[in-house]
């Protein structure tokens, strides 16, 4: 038992270690680097839940007054969520190319990880909308975009 209490924790520190190695600080301002490592575009798509709950809640706090401009941090937050997302997706596509034999799983996961980056776009695009229409739809979407990749998630090897 202490085996495996031992061997969960050494599992954490190491996804720890290579989200902080692979996709830097939260607070980076490079952008992730995509890579055919089942590791790191995992390791990015948790990453991105993250960003997008937290940009969620920014968003959903935003006022509803259009004469207020959306704020630069919650557009920046969004960018990052978007970037993220993209070098993950670029990742999986990368480890696709390289298979000798096609993996239906990492093609599925794939592909919602392509349905969830195109939602993760509408947050970045259109902070020009009407305040309303924008925080309802970009609370739909990257509420969306975080259920595709937690389910591309579960699927994953």
């Amino acid at each position: 038992m202490k085996r495996l209490g031992m061997a969960m924790m050494l599992g954490v520190l190491f996804i720890a270690w290579l989200l902080s190695v692979s996709v830097g600080p939260v607070g980076s301002q490079e952008d992730p680097q995509p890579s055919r490592e089942p590791a790191v575009f995992k390791a990015q798509l948790l990453q991105f839940t993250q960003l997008s709950r937290r940009t969620l809640r920014e968003i959903q706090s935003l006022p509803v007054d259009d004469s207020v401009p959306v704020d630069p941090v919650v557009r920046h937050h969004a960018h990052q969520n978007y970037v993220m997302i993209r070098a993950a997706l670029h990742g999986m596509e990368l480890a696709i190319q390289r298979q000798t034999s096609q993996d239906p799983t990492l093609s599925l996961a794939s592909k919602r990880v392509e349905a969830a980056w195109n939602l993760a776009r509408f947050p970045v695009d259109n902070t020009g909308l009407a305040r309303s229409e924008y925080i309802s739809r970009s609370v739909q979407d990257l509420t969306r975009a975080v259920q595709l990749v937690n389910q591309a998630l579960a699927i994953l090897p």
